[in-house]
């Protein structure tokens, strides 16, 4: 997998971290909306004008760009899944976000590409995780994963897969237990860690408006769609909570027209900078959280 990334940082000066403009509303187009099923309106963040476009950010930010395209959650210095719950919950999001893409590519026939995403979890992120299930004393779900990986190879009818699928949630979810129960900020933390390595995954699928690598393309869309299930499972408890979730959730909401589908066109009407905006709106919503 290409490890070169282009990372385009939006216009957002250091004034937004004190407020967040108001989300401005724009016409998507007819096609069905991949993230949530339904057509109709999207919201797009006003990213307020040009200021600061050209400022990537420091090696010091969340850095420690681990395994392929990124996909190590994005951690800080010295924040390791053993013991960071954001680190920890942000790579498990990731595991989800293959498996999401990959069953979906499964039921829609596309078993060989579902093949490559089922195998990646196994290869490339669950070693990264062994020692956070010792440390948080929780088991892990190799077992399940590697049944599920098996019975896609084997190209298994879909109810077999979709048990050992539904199985391996349900592991996924009780190792996610290992962590403190997520409050609001934890959730758009993370969540903001899977849209940062989402729109680093994009970069490298799509250029110039042409998907050049759909494996890539579809990552993106399994961890984006991973991250909107953590912020809409989140429940407020104070009204700074409930105006962060709200910010965060129209940022989904503005990026959904990046995936025409599953299934990856010939060429899309987006780019990786709009993934990488909404990363940063939901930053600056887990800043205004609680």
């Amino acid at each position: 997998m290409e490890k070169t990334k282009t990372k385009i940082w939006l216009g957002l000066g250091s004034y937004l971290l004190a407020s967040v403009s108001p989300v401005a509303i724009a016409t998507a187009d007819d096609a069905e909306n991949t993230l949530t099923g339904r057509q109709g309106p999207i919201l797009v963040a006003d990213q307020g004008g040009e200021g600061g476009q050209g400022g990537e950010r420091g090696a010091h930010r969340k850095g420690g760009e681990g395994g392929e395209g990124g996909e190590g959650g994005e951690r800080g210095a010295g924040a390791r899944p053993e013991t960071d719950d954001v680190s920890y919950l942000t790579q498990l999001g990731l595991v989800r976000g293959h498996l999401n893409v990959g069953f979906d590519l499964y039921q829609q026939g596309a078993v060989k590409a579902a093949k490559t995403h089922m195998k990646h979890p196994g290869d490339e992120l669950y070693a990264d995780l062994k020692p956070a299930f010792a440390a948080r004393g929780v088991a892990g779900f190799a077992d399940q994963l590697q049944k599920l990986a098996s019975l896609v190879e084997k190209e298994a009818p879909i109810s077999a897969v979709k048990s050992a699928y539904s199985e391996l949630e349900s592991a996924i979810e009780a190792a996610a237990k290992g962590a403190a129960s997520p409050d609001v900020k934890t959730r758009l933390e993370v969540a903001e860690h899977l849209v940062r390595t989402a729109a680093e995954e994009y970069a490298v699928g799509v250029k110039d408006g042409k998907v050049v690598n759909a494996h890539e393309y579809q990552d993106a869309l399994g961890f984006v769609r991973i991250a909107k299930k953590t912020v809409t499972a989140a429940d407020a408890d104070s009204k700074a909570d409930a105006e962060a979730l709200e910010r965060a959730k129209a940022q989904f909401e503005g990026i959904e027209s990046a995936w025409p589908g599953v299934v990856a066109p010939k060429t899309v009407d987006a780019d990786a900078s709009l993934i990488y905006g909404a990363a940063d709106w939901i930053e600056i919503a887990a800043m205004k959280a609680r």
